[in-house]
């Protein structure tokens, strides 16, 4: 006969695992769906990175050259202003392996491609690159379908809200809630608006501006740089290989910025690019870190163009690109 209270003890048990489990999938339930609302929503977002994606879908068969580097590049290089078919890959806080990856993830999309422009901005060869944990692998992912995770992916690798809750928090605050200035896109993803910044909150006083406190790494990392430049001279050769006309690539920078530099890291800076231009034909070099062309007024801050300085870096920058033969 079975034992009455091992079947009792038995039939209690399983209820409270039921009920534990209904009261997980209520606590839980709610929070998904939260989160399915808000993935939705940012994806739904007018972005740098939508608009490029887009850009590429209709235009990638006709691009002619592609652009990297970090934010620099990104506010320096309006396409718009550029003769050549091209498009502005670059975004804040982007480095040469994130740059070198997406350009092997997307160059079967650009058949039609006979350039790229690299970043080689003071002070960029001793900063650290991307790591596997950088926060925009999701988003390269999700818009661009190139893996930047440097290990194979999963389904969650495409999410974008949980890749960085706080950056896309800010975001959503920004279009819904707050009474700001509106990001104004062209169709290359290029914020025309992007004015706001450290000078023009101190009016563009010359005399405020001098005394400003100038933000710039100056902290020598010859590590990272051992390991950096043959790393960059990979991406050169890479190109050259593939016939591609190289253009390497420096921003302008206020004349704050550039008395604040520290020699010795811009020494081991010339030198890479020195060896570089020594050795590959067709790399071709702009650097306007000391052009006397820009003045303050195009300028965000001391090492970011506002879209009037980029249209004229991007004049010049075209005019290169005139200049050569590919």
């Amino acid at each position: 006969m079975p034992d009455q209270k091992k079947s009792l003890s038995t039939s209690n048990s399983r209820s409270k695992q039921y009920k534990f489990l209904i009261a997980a999938l209520l606590f839980f339930i709610p929070i998904v769906i939260l989160y399915g609302i808000l993935e939705s929503t940012v994806r739904s977002l007018p972005t740098h990175f939508s608009l490029i994606q887009h850009y590429i879908e209709e235009n990638g068969k006709d691009i002619e050259i592609a652009i990297f580097g970090s934010s620099q590049v990104q506010h320096a290089v309006n396409p718009e202003y550029l003769s050549t078919k091209s498009i502005n890959l670059s975004s804040s806080g982007q480095h040469h392996n994130t740059d070198f990856t997406l350009l092997k993830g997307l160059i079967d999309r650009f058949p039609n491609l006979k350039g790229v422009v690299f970043e080689a901005s003071y002070g960029h060869f001793e900063i650290p690159h991307n790591s596997k944990y950088y926060w925009k692998n999701s988003v390269f992912l999700h818009y661009y379908n190139v893996n930047t995770f440097q290990r194979k992916t999963y389904p969650q690798d495409k999410l974008l809200f949980i890749s960085h809750p706080g950056k896309f928090s800010e975001a959503l605050a920004n279009h819904f809630l707050r009474d700001s200035l509106p990001d104004v896109y062209n169709k290359y993803g290029f914020d025309t608006n992007q004015y706001e910044g450290k000078y023009r909150k101190l009016k563009y006083d010359s005399l405020r501006v001098e005394n400003a406190s100038v933000r710039i790494n100056n902290r020598p990392e010859t590590q990272v740089l051992n390991y950096n430049a043959p790393y960059f001279e990979e991406m050169v050769a890479y190109c050259r290989e593939r016939d591609l006309t190289v253009f390497i690539i420096s921003p302008p920078t206020y004349r704050t910025y550039v008395a604040a530099r520290n020699p010795d890291i811009l020494k081991r800076r010339d030198s890479i690019l020195s060896k570089i231009k020594n050795s590959y034909d067709n790399v071709y070099f702009l650097n306007a870190e000391q052009d006397h062309d820009f003045k303050l007024r195009y300028f965000r801050n001391e090492n970011h163009l506002n879209p009037d300085g980029a249209e004229v870096f991007s004049k010049k920058l075209d005019s290169l690109f005139l200049q050569t033969e590919m």
